[in-house]
């Protein structure tokens, strides 16, 4: 859909900032320290930038169903099939497809629910993904097709406080669920029970949440209300605060799923594109890096398996191996987004374009 409103430069920025930040988390075990990297919550990020994003793009007197899904599927897609069949026939099936404690008819099961994008969805779903970084499309996918049509033609809260309000429980029911319920186990291709069947449900729980908070988001932008006005003026204490909670979660002081209750109000600090930080995030190389966020999210965890699989683990490396990886990883994020992303998006909305011509003969 063409959109008269300006590209908010700075929130493309900040979606690569995150998709780095998963990636980082992945590769930690290629530093030369044990350090650990804070990177979960960066997912969060994501849901509200598309909740907010989309918002943006689109409105309720001008949306087609039919469009708006065709601009879903060529965006994410082509790209995510690619990476699952990459990681599936390399990595999954023929090194952890074990019978007894993942069944051949489970593994096909999950492999299905994931070609459709459902893995991460409760009660049908197991939850399990071979691409990890790939539960979070699953969940987005339920936000796209089910949730944001719905939002789209709902009115959110006439006053600014309520606004505010929504948000913070929003934000703080979703961080509740995550410290509470979160269970990595059930990413991890076996046969698995978690004690709570809450675990099920918290990574949809968690998009839906933020996601709804970036509708709400732009609502607050579009108003220009206080919220908006607090936060565009206060955009370096948000940051700042970031940086603390950070901090706090380095010292292990508080869990770092803390940083998400910030993620809707730096989302609304970042459209004023006047500020330091969004010119920051708008300039050419952090641009660049959102162009290509969707890339480096859905190939960093197989490059990661290649990288440990052609060099070992970095107990043994010299050096001079890191700036290697580190050229090879930014070839394959462009190279992936250059060669597969970009041409398959085309590809689709195409298709689209030339199914449109030859029904309105």
């Amino acid at each position: 859909m063409k959109d008269s409103r300006p590209e908010l430069r700075a929130l493309t920025g900040l979606r690569g900032i995150a998709a780095m930040a998963v990636a980082l988390g992945h590769f930690q075990q290629l530093y030369p320290t044990d350090a650990p990297f804070i990177w979960d919550n960066a997912v969060d990020l994501f849901f509200c930038l598309s909740g907010f994003t989309l918002s943006y793009v689109y409105r309720p007197e001008d949306f087609r169903f039919s469009h708006y899904l065709t601009a879903r599927i060529a965006r994410i897609c082509p790209l995510y099939l690619v990476t699952l069949v990459i990681v599936g026939g390399a990595i999954v099936w023929p090194l952890q497809i074990d019978p007894t404690t993942y069944p051949v008819r489970h593994a096909l099961a999950d492999f299905l629910l994931q070609v459709l994008m459902l893995n991460s969805w409760p009660i049908i779903g197991s939850g399990v993904h071979w691409n990890s970084p790939a539960w979070s499309v699953s969940v987005e996918w339920f936000c796209y097709v089910l949730l944001f049509p719905l939002l789209l033609f709902q009115k959110a809260p006439r006053s600014a406080a309520i606004r505010l309000l929504c948000i913070v429980l929003l934000s703080a029911t979703s961080y509740s669920l995550f410290v509470r319920h979160f269970d990595s186990n059930l990413f991890i291709p076996k046969l698995y029970e978690p004690k709570s069947q809450w675990s099920y449900w918290v990574d949809l729980l968690r998009g839906v949440f933020s996601f709804t908070a970036g509708w709400i988001v732009f609502s607050c932008y579009d108003r220009r209300d206080g919220l908006y006005n607090f936060c565009t003026k206060s955009s370096a204490l948000l940051w700042s605060g970031v940086v603390l909670l950070t901090t706090l979660a380095y010292c292990d002081r508080i869990n770092s799923q803390a940083l998400m209750l910030l993620y809707p109000f730096v989302v609304l600090a970042a459209t004023d594109q006047r500020s330091i930080a969004s010119r920051l995030l708008g300039s050419g190389p952090l641009y660049f890096l959102g162009v290509i966020s969707y890339s480096i999210y859905m190939t960093h965890f197989a490059l990661f398996i290649g990288v440990v699989a052609v060099f070992g683990l970095p107990a043994t490396w010299p050096l001079s191996i890191y700036p290697l990886v580190a050229g090879i990883s930014l070839a394959v994020f462009i190279g992936s987004y250059l060669a597969i992303e970009r041409p398959a998006r085309n590809a689709v909305r195409g298709i689209r374009c030339m199914h449109l011509v030859r029904t309105s003969r």
